[in-house]
């Protein structure tokens, strides 16, 4: 009997490259809006916390409207979900990974018009929708906009294969996954920050070429199944 094939989405290229797309999008509002993170909300409690405590509270207000936002997004991505799951001539991540491209390259084709808070907030919705889609990979979870778990992973996988618990051949794909989708992470960031120098404000076009590329790869990988 022929085992089903991994969708591209499950993959690690996939994951690196969203992964890359995360990192990419906070270096790049981090830089140009007020140190204020696009995808990585921890960073922006911790910051809201941080200046809420020192009194400064208008700087405290920048970081509340990414975050209700990537909430939103997050509630908006999963009604994606919970319509479009089901077989048919597209499937729900395209559509999802297809509202996160027209967001952000909206936005980079509006930038010198908008408001900095407006750019980040905007940015932050659409981030939300990466996080809901890709959750898993190679049958594990993981994250595309963040590397806390991820770390956590590759610790305890390779402390797994140095004291032999658990499955070899798990533990491996686990440490080989979790550090590519981390280091992309940084990756993206190190590429936003350089390209920022070059490009200016425009250098968001990087991230949308990158989702240009996911969303190819998973009509591509869609088609090859029909065949």
């Amino acid at each position: 009997m022929k085992q089903p094939q991994q969708p591209i989405y499950e993959t690690l290229l996939t994951g690196m490259l969203l992964a890359g797309v995360g990192g990419y999008l906070d270096a790049y509002t981090y830089i140009f809006h007020d140190e204020v993170f696009s995808s990585l909300q921890s960073g922006n409690v911790i910051l809201l916390g941080l200046n809420l405590a020192n009194g400064h509270f208008t700087q405290a207000l920048a970081y509340v409207a990414p975050i209700l936002c990537f909430t939103l997004g997050a509630g908006l991505a999963n009604l994606i979900e919970q319509f479009f799951h089901r077989p048919g001539a597209v499937i729900w991540q395209e559509l999802s990974i297809l509202a996160e491209l027209l967001g952000i390259l909206a936005i980079d084709l509006l930038v010198g018009l908008l408001p900095g808070a407006v750019v980040t907030s905007v940015l932050s919705l659409f981030a939300a929708f990466q996080v809901h889609t890709f959750r898993v990979m190679n049958n594990h979870p993981y994250n595309t906009t963040m590397t806390t778990g991820n770390l956590r992973t590759v610790g305890a996988a390779l402390l797994n294969l140095v004291f032999r618990r658990g499955k070899k051949v798990t533990n491996k794909i686990l440490f080989r996954d979790s550090f590519w989708v981390a280091a992309s992470f940084g990756i993206g960031a190190f590429l936003s920050t350089r390209l920022t120098r070059v490009f200016g404000t425009q250098s968001l076009l990087g991230s949308v070429l990158t989702l240009i590329v996911v969303l190819t790869l998973m009509v591509w990988d869609q088609q090859r199944g029909r065949a």
